[in-house]
């Protein structure tokens, strides 16, 4: 009698166990819903970035006054007749990985060409601007992930005669929400649930 008082109660726990573990599985192996980040704020806060600006054989700056809304990069134009950059970057840490837009307008005080602008990704330069009056026709869309440096470039190739000015705009991070497979969140759940019962068993056989 008590054997079949154990395996009842042994059937009833088994029960338990496997429905817990489903339902919480299946809980967790839904996506994780994550807020876009808007605009230069919050972990992207102009104050997070590099300031000041990164010159290299120039003398520009960045004009964060509209911020969040809008950033603007100048170039260098120290009349040196030299190659130079003017560099805005962050490093990408958990709070600001994700997939990231932005839209940009370009002018130029310069020849065409001879000061471009764009954006930098672990010190690889996209060009973007090169001519006066360009803006983008579509944002521009990329991923950053933990570890990356990303910011912005305007590059000039001869410090003289006018600089280049980007402006940065509607900037946004989508951070990539963490999923958990439904295989996953059973597997480890299940688990769970195979301790509970061994352990309700075992205190069972000792009454």
């Amino acid at each position: 009698m008590q054997t079949m008082t154990h395996l009842t109660t042994y059937r009833r726990i088994l029960h338990w166990s496997l429905a817990t573990s489903a339902t919480f599985g299946i809980i967790a192996s839904l996506p994780s819903k994550v807020m876009a980040l808007t605009g230069f704020t919050g972990p992207y806060d102009p104050s997070n970035w590099s300031t000041p600006v990164i010159n290299s054989n120039a003398n520009g700056s960045v004009d964060t006054a509209n911020a969040p809304s809008e950033i603007t990069l100048t170039g260098g134009d120290n009349n040196s007749n030299l190659p130079g950059t003017t560099d805005w970057t962050i490093f990408i840490d958990s709070s600001r990985a994700g997939n990231l837009s932005f839209d940009w307008s370009y002018f130029l005080l310069d020849t065409e060409a001879q000061d471009t602008a764009g954006y930098l990704l672990n010190g690889a330069f996209t060009t973007l601007a090169i001519k006066n009056g360009e803006s983008s026709s579509s944002p521009v869309t990329l991923l950053v992930n933990p570890g990356d440096t990303f910011g912005f470039r305007v590059a000039t190739l001869d410090n003289g005669s006018g600089t280049g000015i980007f402006s940065v705009s509607n900037f946004n991070v989508q951070p990539v929400p963490f999923e958990f497979s439904p295989a996953v969140g059973l597997a480890i759940l299940g688990l769970n649930g195979v301790y509970r019962l061994w352990r309700k068993q075992q205190i069972q056989i000792l009454k």
